[in-house]
Parts: C-alpha cells; structure tokens; sequence
C-alpha cells in the first residue's frame, strides 16, 4: 500500500481542515473598535459554529480515510489468498507429473524429497512475508494513531486558547475595560494562539517520514523471503536433476 500518501492524505486533510480564524475578521466584524464589548456574543458565536463545522468535517473525512484502508487491506488479502492458492494447485500438478516420469525407487525418493524441499520454501516463504506485512500494518497503524493524537492535541490546545482568549475578553468588557484595549488585547492572544498552532502543525507534518524506514523494513524482508525461497529452489531442482541424470 502507499502508505506516505495515504498518511499524507490524513495529515494534509487535518491541518487544510483549518481552525486558524483571520484575525483581519475581528476588525471586519466590528468596524467601530469600541462597539466590541456590545457585539462580543454576536461575533463569537458564529467563530464556535464554524470551529464546530470544521471539526465535524475532519471527523468525516477520517472515517473515509479509515473505511477506505480496512476496504483495500481486505481486496489485497483476498488477492493474495486467491494466488497463494492457484500456485498451491500448480505445484501439485507439476508435483503429479514428476511423479509420473518417476520410474526407479531412486527417482520416486527424489522426487519426494523434491516435493519435501519445495513444500518448505513455500512455507518458510509465506511465513515470512507474512510477518513483513503483519509488521509493516501495525507499524502504520500506530503512526496513523500517534499523528491522530498530535493533531486531536493541537486542535484542543488552540480551542483552550482560544477559549480563555474569550473569557478573558469577556471579564474585561464586564470590568469596564475600555472595548478598542479588550479588542486589541483579543487579537493578541488569540494571534498567540494561532502561532502556536501553526507551529504544532509543523511539527507533525514532519512526522509523516517516520513511515519511511517502516516501508523500507518490509521491503528488505519480503525481498530476503523472496531470494531465500529462490535459493531453497535452486537447490532443490538440482538436487531432483541429479537424481534423473543417474
């Protein structure tokens, strides 16, 4: 699977599902800077649907993502079951021929011990890839659940920010704090707030190249599981050709 992209996909989703608000929107909003404390219900309300919206989108946008991955995990392992099983069938016909051509005990013993050889390598071979993509999907479901958890606690820390931004606006306008200081003091923190969320984004955007040595592992041992089964091969065919040529 293209699991960069696919993490890539989340994580740009998460951070373009954007909860940053302009702060160039509070001044649109109230155009006469000591109208603010007037107006500070009528102007919030409308930030929390939209925070509210947004998130609602991301949720959505993950249970896609999520469906999606456990749909096309499942068509791969089908896929891989049907193979396995059609070259299950083509051994046992190819298995079936050298048996026939078999004529003294010491080729039958061959060909069973051919057979033996083979049936090893394939095992040993299923095994090991196997386990490589068993490895690989837990190691990309963790990093899909820890990136998950960093931009769940970014999200929650700019909405704590913000929240408090707004109380505190609040308790001054209640305070009798003149609304152009209430205001500017607003946009201070919430610009703040909004900083520390860019930065937090940044941050787990760098993550997503921890899935990197996660696709290079599985690749080096699939590739490993591969040239140790063609070598088990190669001996075994020689082992039987030996045998036919006495």
């Amino acid at each position: 699977m293209n699991s960069k992209k696919l993490f890539t996909g989340i994580l740009g989703m998460a951070m373009t599902t954007n909860l940053l608000l302009p702060i160039a929107s509070f001044a649109q909003e109230t155009p006469a800077a000591n109208r603010f404390c007037s107006r500070i219900d009528q102007i919030f309300s409308p930030i929390d649907q939209r925070i509210a919206d947004r998130e609602a989108i991301l949720q959505a946008k993950r249970q896609e993502r999520s469906d999606n991955l456990t749909e096309r995990r499942s068509e791969r392992e089908e896929r891989r079951s049907e193979n396995r099983t059609l070259r299950d069938t083509n051994r046992e016909e190819h298995y079936a021929k050298l048996e026939a051509r078999a004529t003294t005990d010491a080729q039958k013993q061959a060909v069973a011990a051919f057979k033996a050889a083979v049936e090893s390598a394939v095992s040993a071979r299923k095994s090991a890839v196997d386990a490589a993509i068993s490895a690989f999907k837990q190691s990309v479901d963790q990093a899909i659940a820890s990136r998950k958890s960093a931009v769940d606690a970014a999200i929650s820390a700019f909405k704590n920010s913000r929240a408090a931004a707004v109380e505190k606006a609040k308790a001054d306008c209640a305070a009798g704090v003149d609304s152009k200081t209430v205001r500017e003091t607003f946009r201070a923190n919430m610009k703040a707030a909004q900083d520390k969320f860019k930065s937090d984004r940044q941050a787990i955007e760098k993550l997503k190249d921890s899935l990197e040595p996660i696709r290079a592992a599985k690749k080096a041992e699939v590739e490993k599981a591969i040239a140790d089964f063609k070598a088990a091969m190669e001996k075994a065919r020689a082992d039987l050709k030996a045998a036919f040529q006495q």
